[in-house]
């Protein structure tokens, strides 16, 4: 329960800064990796990860459970990882950091930014 709050409250954070982005920019939440959503081209998993693009930036937000259904599920929404402006670790479980392998093969430059305590 602890986790879905903590989920929530980050979500609802994004959205805060969407609706503050300036109108004409894009501002999109792309579910990557979950447990129950749609679309169903894409393998459902425990974990999480999305893409939260506004004010022109692009930020990866944790990277699910497993890595081979992260690449897939991005090769089938057509994301292109190596132009992320930052990657946001919520927690050390491994239903969020396991895709982490697959973004530094696609991405080696890329800076992943987490809690000190992770």
């Amino acid at each position: 329960m602890n986790h879905i709050v903590h989920r929530l409250t980050i979500v609802g954070l994004f959205l805060a800064a969407v609706t503050l982005a300036d109108a004409q920019e894009a501002k999109r939440i792309t579910i990557l990796y979950d447990a129950f959503g749609a679309p169903s081209a894409l393998r459902k998993d425990w974990g999480f990860a999305s893409l939260v693009e506004y004010g022109g930036k692009r930020i990866l937000f944790d990277t699910g459970n497993n890595a081979g259904i992260f690449e897939h599920n991005v090769g089938q929404l057509g994301i292109d990882l190596t132009r992320l402006d930052a990657v946001v670790i919520s927690h050390r479980h491994g239903d969020h950091t396991s895709g982490l392998s697959y973004l530094l093969g696609v991405n080696s430059n890329e800076c992943v930014r987490f809690h000190r305590h992770i």
